[in-house]
């Protein structure tokens, strides 16, 4: 009997022994990734009942394959226009308004609410001095906007007048946010109108700044020929939808300079008029004109009038 309860008492001890002793040390997880050699990660303790971060490197999800169609601003500029109307035509849904010569589209202190896009036709822009003075800033044509200066200050800072029939897209500005929003192309399109009005004003300015009158005739062509190209019209062919005392005016020179200057152009072959009067305007070369514009004078003839 006693040699039972003997063999029984050790193990009481052990049971008791190994209540209170301490608790046994974690196991130590070591890191799935056997690349990684991080002293503090390789000695982390992970309590039962946690879940083993999995410390492998992120593998990179592969992307879409990009669209084959080019982005818009990478499109030919024809090309690239009536793209813009289709996006905008399906998206916005704006109304259309056809207008004619003299028709003014808004007026300078008019409280600005919508933006105009050209569907076809030519417009001026017009400034008036505190004196009552007329300045044509600026030319719009077909794939242009008109009203975006009018956003600053809520009220337009000119005329809007179209020089010839046209048809022009009618959008409430708040509409075109809210569809900006909405569509990420939307915003591309407003932007590079707004980027493509800032380099044309910019270029504008340092043309009459910088050249001569006649080189400032000859370049005022160029660039109309060059706007007519891009969308999709003769360029070789222009048909001046202004008369020449607006062209002085848009030029900084009087009726009788640009006069001069047409004539001067036309006895150098670098212009023709037309049969049905001077308005109509060929130029036989383009290049020749541009380079006439980058020279500076007439290689045939004498120096260019200032």
């Amino acid at each position: 009997m006693q040699s039972a309860i003997e063999l029984d008492r050790p193990s009481e001890l052990s049971r008791e022994r190994r209540r209170d002793a301490p608790a046994p040390r974690p196991r130590i997880v070591p890191p799935a990734n056997p690349s990684i050699h991080d002293p503090a990660l390789a000695t982390r303790a992970v309590a039962p009942g946690l879940i083993v971060p999995d410390l492998r490197p992120l593998t990179r999800v592969p992307l879409p394959a990009a669209s084959s169609a080019p982005p818009l601003s990478a499109r030919d500029p024809q090309q690239r226009m009536l793209e813009v109307m289709r996006i905008i035509r399906d998206v916005v849904q704006p109304a259309a308004k056809v207008v004619r010569a003299g028709d003014m589209i808004f007026r300078a202190a008019q409280p600005f609410s919508t933006v105009y896009l050209i569907n076809a036709g030519a417009f001026k822009l017009v400034s008036r001095s505190l004196d009552g003075r007329e300045q044509i800033v600026s030319l719009k044509f077909r794939g242009d906007w008109l009203g975006f200066s009018g956003i600053a200050h809520g009220r337009h800072p000119c005329d809007a007048v179209a020089m010839d029939t046209g048809n022009i897209s009618l959008i409430p500005y708040d509409t075109l946010t809210a569809a900006c929003a909405r569509h990420p192309e939307m915003m591309a399109i407003v932007h590079e109108a707004m980027s493509t009005e800032i380099t044309h004003e910019r270029q504008s300015l340092m043309s009459v700044c910088t050249l001569a009158s006649l080189a400032r005739v000859a370049e005022f062509l160029c660039a109309w020929a060059r706007s007519m190209h891009q969308r999709g019209l003769r360029a070789d062919e222009l048909t001046l939808r202004m008369t020449r005392a607006d062209l002085g005016n848009y030029l900084g020179m009087t009726l009788e300079t640009v006069s001069r200057c047409l004539s001067k152009l036309n006895r150098e072959k670098l212009i023709r008029f037309g049969e049905r009067g001077r308005r109509q305007i060929s130029i036989p070369s383009l290049q020749s004109l541009e380079q006439f514009v980058i020279g500076g004078s007439v290689v045939r003839g004498p120096s260019p009038m200032q």
